[in-house]
Parts: C-alpha cells; sequence; structure tokens
C-alpha cells in the first residue's frame, strides 16, 4: 500500500485503476477494506483509492482531536493524488462523511467534487452507545450493527463488519463515535461550492434519508440518490448501485468539463 507521511507518521492508502481519481473515506470502526467492492468495481474507468485514518487498518495513530487529524489524513491523501493524477472526487461514508465536508469547507485546491454517503450535517450519538463503546467492545458493536443493516442481512456481512470494528479496537471507535457526537455544520452547508452526490440506503436507521435531503436541500450543487434495499452499510449491501451512482456522477463531470 502507497503511503504519505504527515506529522512524523504515515498515512496508507490502497489504489487501483487509472483515470479520474475518486478517494473513499472509511466510517467508524473501519478502515480501507470496506470499499473492496468500489474498489474492484470502478478501477476499470477511475484512478480509486481508499484510505486508513490514522488509529484505522495499518495507519498508525496520532494523538489529538479526532475530526481535525481524520481531516489531515484526508487533506494529505488528497493532495498526493491531485498532484499527480489530477482534482479528486472525495467520497466519505458516516464518520467519513464528516470528514469528506470539512475537507470540502477548507476549499482545498484538489478538491474536484464531494461524495456524502449515509451520513449528515450533524451526527449525534445516543449516550448509550457511548457508554457501552467504554465499557463493553463487543456489546457495543453488536449494538450498532443492529442498527447498520437493513432487515436480514447477509451473514457474512454481518460478521466481517464485526470483525473489521474489533480489529481497529477500543481506542479507534470511541474517538470516531465522540468525532460525530461532536460535528454539526448544518450551518455551513451553503459554504460548499463543489458539486456534491448524496448517497443514501432507504432503510438506513443510522443516518436516515431525512439527513440526506437535508444535505441535498442545503449544498447548492447536490444531488441525491436513494439506494433502495439497503441500510447504513450501502456500499457492502447493495456495492452494484452504488457503483453505477458513482460511475453517473463523476462521468457527468468529466463530460460537463469538456462541455458536452
Amino acid at each position: 500500500m502507497p503511503t504519505v507521511s504527515i506529522n512524523g507518521s504515515e498515512v496508507y492508502y490502497a489504489r487501483a485503476g487509472e483515470g479520474p481519481p475518486v478517494l473513499f473515506v472509511h466510517g467508524s470502526g473501519g478502515d480501507y477494506t470496506i470499499w473492496g467492492h468500489q474498489l474492484e468495481g470502478l478501477k476499470d474507468a477511475f484512478t480509486v483509492a481508499a484510505l486508513d485514518l490514522n488509529g484505522h487498518g495499518k495507519s498508525p495513530r496520532r494523538e489529538g482531536d479526532g475530526l481535525r487529524l481524520y481531516t489531515e489524513d484526508a487533506l494529505s491523501v488528497l493532495s498526493a493524488l491531485a498532484e499527480e493524477v489530477g482534482p479528486v472526487v472525495l467520497l466519505g461514508h458516516s464518520l467519513g462523511g464528516a470528514v469528506a465536508l470539512n475537507v470540502a469547507l477548507q476549499k482545498p485546491p484538489g478538491l474536484r467534487a464531494l461524495g456524502l454517503i449515509g451520513t449528515g450535517a450533524k451526527l449525534r450519538v445516543h449516550p448509550d452507545i457511548l457508554r457501552a463503546i467504554d465499557e463493553d467492545l463487543e456489546r457495543a458493536v453488536e449494538q450498532i450493527l443492529r442498527w447498520a443493516f437493513a432487515p436480514n442481512p447477509p451473514a457474512e456481512l454481518y460478521q466481517r463488519a464485526k470483525e473489521q470494528m474489533l480489529r481497529n479496537g477500543q481506542a479507534a471507535l470511541s474517538r470516531d463515535f465522540r468525532t460525530c457526537d461532536a460535528f454539526d455544520v448544518m450551518d455551513r452547508l451553503g459554504e460548499i461550492e463543489v458539486p456534491t452526490l448524496v448517497v443514501v440506503g432507504r432503510e438506513d436507521k443510522l443516518t436516515p434519508v431525512k439527513y440526506s435531503e437535508y444535505l441535498r436541500d442545503r449544498i447548492p450543487s447536490a444531488i441525491l440518490e436513494v439506494i433502495e434495499g439497503a441500510g447504513h452499510m450501502v456500499m457492502v449491501e447493495r456495492p452494484e448501485a452504488l457503483n453505477e451512482a458513482i460511475r453517473k456522477f463523476v462521468s457527468a463531470l468529466t463530460r460537463n468539463a469538456k462541455g458536452g
């Protein structure tokens, strides 16, 4: 996996394909592997990359404020891709969507467009979940995942998500959910100037459809795609549908840039 250096540490990311660059940011307790279907399914048309936020996967943990550090991670990989390949479409899921929004509000020159997947402008977390993460990680993960999927998910998907959260550990999950709980940019969405794709599963219980409708209605150049038969984990529940939404969005950006 390639890396970028940041403050004496490293951020790891996976990369595949060639073409316009697309960068994915995972959600709470995750790592780059959650985007496996996107890395494989979109590499025929795009340079696809997915990072491990610090303290997740292969990226060493740096101590400090979660949102600030995660934003630094995303900006560092985005800047590296933009310098090598060109302006980047940055897509984030849940916590990763909060990170993507925070990046967009900084207006970096390498940002071409934004993708917000199962996320919101405000991401309050129930105190029982925060308490459970501190007291019993496995119980907390079970509690989270009961809300994360549409009804009757395949056992393999559920187990893989559980193993990923447990593998990344209590410290990562605690900081992630507390970062979500403190996140609120509801009054700043009008500042986002890049085209934005908003995607949500119809049965998302953690970040319901109304969260995505709020994003669509208040980000000036936003469109909304609601994916049927999916909950919060749309990238693994309905990967082909998500890939098609991304493919259409990025291809339209390219056509518009060429005046076609």
